[in-house]
């Protein structure tokens, strides 16, 4: 993979994908290529050289099989758990965000990797399914879920994947490697689509779950703009380490750690750079505090500067 000129590889993305190019994801007719979109779940960060938006599965495979060994490049759902340089990504980022079909074959629930979590659980409301009541309020999508193994409550989606169509190939659970916060699709492979075993429930016991997993989320966490938690709990509550060290509130330039919950980094007009150098020395302070070693949930993408 080899630097190129940003409109070189904009005009070769778009010869590529011939008469399906359309400049804006509003377009129809298939996939839409767009330069220097801004990708900001922080609200912070720069724009990609080129941003892809596939209109099928077919279509990102596509994609995916031109650009390896090309161009450097990433895929992202909703796009929740990330940081995004100031910088921006030099190279192309896919969004899944028109892959969201959702089927229903009994209790067995199929999901295009780009579909939200809010519309597979109306689904699953919708028909008397229970199982995914847990996942409330997380924003994102599936495809991310599921690589992340994200959950709460002590409950989480390796639970109730009953399979994944990934790059690949056909995995079952037990072959998706699912650990806490993990899986085998943190390591590089894209996934497409993810089947879930669920359970026939009582609308009224579905809806009082979902209100008790939405009431305990909201309780919990800070407002602002934020991922949602920074460090993963490995054996202990990063939050609890974080503030035995008298962190809360620690701020550098427009990022802090939040006064609420302190496993939360809250941006209030900052850059991308203030909040990546406030986590390195979060981990810097904690470990010199208590001996403990704090690693990311959240996963950075593009160029940061080490201080």
């Amino acid at each position: 993979i080899f630097p190129i000129d940003v409109q070189a590889l904009q005009i070769d993305v778009l010869c590529f994908t011939g008469h399906k190019g359309l400049y804006g994801p509003q377009g129809t007719g298939g996939m839409c290529v767009m330069p220097g979109v801004s990708i900001r779940p922080f609200k912070v960060g720069g724009t990609a050289d080129v941003a892809v938006f596939p209109d099928s599965v077919a279509e990102l495979k596509e994609m995916l099989s031109y650009l390896k060994g090309r161009y450097s490049y990433c895929v992202l759902g909703g796009g929740t758990n990330v940081l995004i340089s100031d910088k921006g990504f030099r190279g192309v980022v896919l969004f899944t965000e028109k892959l969201k079909k959702i089927s229903l074959f009994g209790c067995s629930l199929r999901c295009e990797c780009g579909a939200r979590i809010r519309d597979v659980l109306s689904v699953c409301r919708d028909n008397s399914l229970s199982g995914l009541e847990f996942a409330c309020g997380i924003p994102g999508s599936i495809g991310g879920m599921v690589a992340m193994n994200a959950g709460c409550f002590n409950k989480s989606f390796s639970d109730v994947v009953s399979y994944v169509l990934a790059e690949g190939g056909a995995y079952n659970n037990t072959n998706c490697c699912f650990d806490y916060r993990d899986s085998r699709f943190l390591r590089g492979e894209t996934v497409f689509e993810v089947g879930f075993r669920l359970k026939i429930g009582e609308t009224e016991n579905i809806d009082a779950k979902t209100e008790k997993f939405s009431y305990l989320r909201k309780r919990s966490q800070p407002k602002g703009n934020s991922c949602g938690s920074c460090f993963l709990n490995e054996g202990f509550f990063a939050g609890k380490v974080i503030d035995q060290a008298g962190l809360k509130g620690f701020r550098i330039g427009g990022a802090k750690i939040s006064e609420e919950h302190a496993n939360f980094v809250v941006s209030d007009g900052g850059t991308a750079q203030d909040i990546y150098d406030l986590i390195k020395e979060v981990k810097r302070k904690v470990f010199l505090s208590s001996g403990i070693e704090l690693h990311e949930e959240i996963k950075f993408i593009g160029e940061f500067d080490e201080t």
